[in-house]
C-alpha cells in the first residue's frame, strides 16, 4: 500500500523489508534507510513493549519534532529529521502499523512532504461537501472517515461508508475520500457541510 502511495505521489519508493521486533533488525534496516532523502516506517511506534521505533531512530541522531497527533485513526504518528555530518536531511515518518491510520497519515503528512520537495504545492488537499444522508457519529478525536466522494447537479457531496476503525482497510474498498468529524457526539444531518480530504493523483 505504502509503495504505492509513493508512486502515486511522485516518488521512487525503495522497500527495505519487515524489521522483526527486535533492536537489531530494526537498527538494520533504519541505517539502510537513513541514506534516503526520506524514511518511511510502519508500526512500532506506539506505547507497547515491542515498540522499538522512537528508541531505535534516537539511537542513530534522529530529531523527533512530534509523536502522537490527536486524530483519528493515526494518533502514534512520529515525525523526526536526521542530519548527516554533510549536511544531508532524511526526514522520518513512524506511521502506525494499522493499516488505515497508514494511509491516512501518508496522506497528510507523507505525501505533502513529497511534494515540497518536488516543488509541488505541498497539500493535503481539503474539499467542501455536503452530506448525502444522516449520520450518528461519536468521537473524542477529530476522525477521518472514510467516504464515497461524487459529484453531481448539486455539487459535491458524500456518503458514509461502512467501517469499523483503523484495522479495516477492506471498510476503504467502497471510498475514495475521508471526512473529517468533529470531536463529540454528534448526529450529522443530511446536507450538513463538510471537510473532505481528497485522495488523489499528482
Amino acid at each position: 500500500m505504502l509503495f504505492a502511495q509513493v508512486l502515486r505521489a511522485g516518488g521512487v519508493p525503495k522497500p527495505l523489508g519487515i524489521a522483526r521486533d527486535t533492536a537489531a533488525s530494526l537498527r538494520e534496516h533504519i541505517d539502510r534507510g537513513l541514506a534516503e532523502p526520506m524514511l518511511i516506517l510502519s508500526g512500532g511506534v506506539s506505547a507497547g513493549k515491542l515498540d522499538l521505533v522512537p528508541a531505535a531512530l534516537a539511537e542513530f541522531g534522529v530529531k523527533t519534532f512530534f509523536h502522537k497527533v490527536a486524530m483519528k485513526p493515526g494518533k502514534p504518528m512520529l515525525f523526526g529529521v536526521k542530519v548527516h555530518d554533510d549536511g544531508r536531511r532524511t526526514y522520518v515518518f513512524g506511521l502506525p502499523g494499522n493499516p488505515v491510520s497508514s494511509l491516512v497519515c501518508f496522506e497528510l503528512f507523507v505525501r505533502p512532504t513529497l511534494r515540497k520537495l518536488m516543488a509541488l504545492p505541498p497539500g493535503p488537499r481539503f474539499i467542501e461537501a455536503t452530506l448525502a444522508e444522516d449520520y450518528a457519529y461519536r468521537t473524542d478525536r477529530p476522525t477521518y472517515h472514510p467516504v464515497q466522494l461524487s459529484l453531481g447537479p448539486d455539487g459535491r457531496s458524500v456518503r458514509m461508508v461502512p467501517w469499523f476503525g483503523s484495522p479495516d482497510l477492506r471498510g476503504l474498498l467502497s471510498s475514495n475520500a475521508f471526512a473529517l468529524l468533529p470531536v463529540g457526539d454528534h448526529r450529522h444531518r443530511a446536507g450538513t457541510t463538510l471537510p473532505v480530504l481528497v485522495v488523489e493523483e499528482l
